[in-house]
């Protein structure tokens, strides 16, 4: 789709008229580009089909490397600069003429304090040896000029083995970095710097051990700082990578901070002091290794950024922007630019979810340099004086409380008891419930039911459901919530009756399989029935787990893949789990066909149809289901572009590619992929993923009829898209899709 050039003209000279309303980017072609115009290009994710093209003369031929103190770091090759576009004044520093030549491998800068300060320095750091690089920017008696100095010592007294700094960053006055890479634990280093006598001197110090999670599952994470006014940020990404070629995904992603104006610094005093230079790590004394680890609880998890927003550029070089909104709804968010610069994940911190934006408009290459504009906009100040104005004349609302129930609760109430009495006979399951949270009155007037009371369950015979449910557990908060598909209705209730340890490992019939606080359990959240499951052995965890039938059915099997072996157990039987000694690796989509898995004749069969032939660009996810008698393969790429569907063929053993499945839908989620008959027409032919359209907040599908991505409006289809640029899931949440079930 082609972007709308929002500009009057047909390029900028200055800076564009920027809403402050949100975050912006600016896109800088790479030095490589043999067409660069040099041109720039202003965007923000949340208008992808505008863009402000400039050519501002300050920016031309140069790259933007960060901003500190409202100042924008500029570097064209060895020439290095600072712009101030508020005052437009520039101070051009000195050409960086390294004794090795190879300034490529500059790669972070930091301005310490303002410019106008006479202690201030532009700190720079190499990516291939253990040097700072600097520069003294107000210097009375000689000329302004580069010294490189070594760390490497210093860091080794302070780590042991660390050989590099990373993620530079001011906060209070003060640089701080990470040394991540060292045998003990990652560490904050503060980076002491002193100016005295026209001389500069850098001593570096351990401020404190780097937050640490236990939701870090991932196969590696990095640390990123970034500070702001007090505060230090600690963002830690865990990554997970399928092929080095493609792109980058997360198994998570924390905030951390500290504020240096509420610290207890006597606690830290213990650090000042510290070397262990030549000591192994195993001959830290128990009083050392104490002060080392307690100066972790400085830290706070953050779990609402509110207004702000954080960059993350994966892409070019690590760097870390923060930057408030003056629009709320635009807040909240960790930005996290893809390695392969394509992709923008915006983590929103409140909710749990990650959307995925497009990175750039389409006149921008995916290798640019793309930094966010932190410089403060001329629409802040109007915004800011309009908010007080605002607040001046603002109506106050007060909030109704039960106490006032009967003068301004609403006109239901005015219908007789009887026809009260009649609608709630027609109210079933959710609906009841519903009901009784109308109001004071309703909820004194309606009873609690056991849905699972004879009399009760007569009432849900009548009862339909069109579709499987989306189910969000929120366990911070203590919140399930769950989205009908169709209607785009959303239930709430409070926590599960135990709470889900690890992940939901299966779903389906209406019941849960997870690991709870005391092992292995079904639930069934609409009843709060809990089915516990014997333990193995202590200590032992499936990494595959599914069932046959609802726990409360006699045929109800569970199939375990463990380490070991498969496990089996009989619900309704067996009082242990039963192994059965096989092998297997299940990769590339291929599948292993285990036959007559519960008697004594059970056999596996292994390759027996080979995965068919994909064209996805991306890596490809794998889902298996059952419809009717056939098995059905779907493939789905990472971004969502390619959608294949196969159906078995048992006579030729070979997956055969199909372009629809006529009556039925199929449900993706992390934990299973169902597929039932639609009840309605509307429904069918199509495919639900587990994830919502950012625009309306609606659960996202794809039709096999029109090839496309939609939402339902009620039984209307609404939106068109090609993949799921644009749409959010619950990656760190547990989530899956559930047939409600009342019995």
């Amino acid at each position: 789709m082609e972007q709308n050039q929002i500009s009057c003209g047909p390029v900028y000279e200055q800076l564009p008229p920027l809403s402050a309303k949100y975050q912006w980017f600016v896109a800088q072609s790479p030095e490589a580009d043999k067409d660069d115009t040099g041109d720039q290009f202003f965007y923000n994710i949340h208008e992808p089909l505008s863009y402000y093209r400039c050519r501002i003369p300050e920016l031309l031929g140069k790259r933007i490397r960060g901003s500190f103190h409202g100042w924008l770091i500029l570097s064209n090759d060895n020439m290095w600069s600072l712009w101030n576009p508020v005052s437009s004044k520039i101070i051009c520093l000195p050409p960086l003429i390294l004794k090795d030549g190879e300034s490529a491998f500059i790669k972070e800068c930091c301005l310490s304090l303002p410019p106008e300060d006479p202690k201030s320095i532009l700190l720079l750091t190499r990516t291939d040896k253990p040097t700072f690089v600097f520069c003294r920017l107000v210097h009375k008696r000689k000329r302004l000029g580069w010294i490189e100095m070594s760390y490497d010592k210093q860091l080794k007294r302070l780590s042991r083995d660390g050989c590099l700094l990373h993620s530079l960053s001011c906060c209070n006055g003060k640089v701080y970095a990470v040394c991540q890479e060292n045998c003990i634990t990652p560490l904050v280093i503060e980076i002491d710097i002193v100016v005295k006598a026209g001389e500069v001197v850098i001593e570096l110090l351990l401020f404190a051990v780097c937050p640490l999670s236990l939701k870090h599952c991932g196969y590696d994470y990095m640390y990123f700082l970034r500070g702001s006014n007090t505060e230090l940020f600690c963002i830690i990404i865990a990554f997970n990578y399928c092929v080095e070629t493609y792109d980058t995904t997360f198994s998570f992603v924390t905030l951390h901070k500290v504020d240096m104006s509420c610290i207890n610094w006597a606690g830290l005093e213990g650090l000042k002091k510290w070397d262990i230079s030549g000591i192994e790590p195993e001959g830290l004394e128990q009083e050392d290794d104490d002060k080392l680890y307690r100066s972790m609880e400085i830290w706070e998890e953050m779990e609402d950024l509110k207004d702000a927003n954080f960059f993350v550029d994966l892409a070019r070089d690590n760097s870390v922007a923060y930057s408030r909104a003056i629009a709320s709804e635009f807040g909240g968010n960790i930005h996290i630019r893809s390695k392969m610069g394509k992709i923008i994940y915006s983590y929103n911190l409140n909710d749990g979810t990650i959307l995925l934006n497009s990175m750039m408009p389409s006149p921008v290459l995916p290798a640019s340099y793309v930094s966010v504009w932190e410089c403060r906009l001329a629409g802040d100040y109007a915004k800011s004086k309009q908010g007080v104005e605002d607040k001046d004349r603002a109506i106050v609302v007060r909030l109704v409380t039960d106490d006032d129930v009967e003068l301004n609760e609403s006109q239901l109430l005015d219908l007789p008891l009887g026809v009260l009495e009649m609608i709630m006979k027609f109210c079933v399951g959710l609906e009841y419930l519903n009901f009784r949270a109308t109001c004071k009155r309703c909820h004194l007037e309606a009873p609690v039911l056991q849905w699972r009371d004879e009399k009760a369950l007569k009432r849900l015979q009548n009862y339909s459901l069109l579709s499987p449910w989306l189910m969000v557990v929120d366990k911070n908060r203590g919140t399930v919530t769950f989205e009908d598909p169709l209607s785009g209705y959303k239930y709430f209730m409070k926590s599960l009756p135990d709470q889900i340890d690890d992940a939901i490992c299966y779903s389906g019939y209406g019941w849960l399989l997870f690991y709870g606080d005391y092992g292995l359990e079904f639930c069934n959240p609409f009843t709060n029935a809990v089915h516990d499951l014997p333990e193995v052995q202590p200590g032992f965890r499936f990494y595959w787990l599914c069932f046959s039938a609802p726990p409360t059915s006699p045929d109800c099997m569970v199939v375990g893949f463990g380490i070991e072996g498969i496990y089996i157990h009989f619900v309704g039987g067996e009082k242990s789990w039963r192994l059965v000694n096989l092998y297997a690796l299940f990769a590339d989509g291929e599948l292993h066909v285990f036959k007559n898995l519960a008697q004594e004749d059970f056999s596996w069969e292994q390759d027996v149809v080979k995965a068919p032939r994909s064209w996805c660009r991306y890596p490809v996810e794998y889902f298996l289901t059952k419809c009717d008698q056939h098995l059905l393969l779907v493939f789905v790429d990472q971004f969502g572009e390619s959608v294949e569907v196969f159906k078995l063929n048992d006579l030729k053993n070979e997956w055969e590619k199909t372009n629809g499945i006529g009556r039925h839908m199929i449900y993706i989620s992390d934990s299973a992929c169902l597929c039932r008959k639609a009840e309605v027409s509307e429904m069918e032919n199509k495919i639900f993923f587990a994830r919502l359209y950012n625009k309306n907040g609606k659960v996202v599908f794809y039709s096999l009829e029109t090839g496309m991505y939609h939402t339902f409006n009620a039984k209307n289809i609404e939106e068109s898209f090609v993949d799921f640029v644009g749409t959010k899931h619950y990656p760190f949440y547990h989530h899956a899709w559930i047939e409600p079930s009342w019995s």
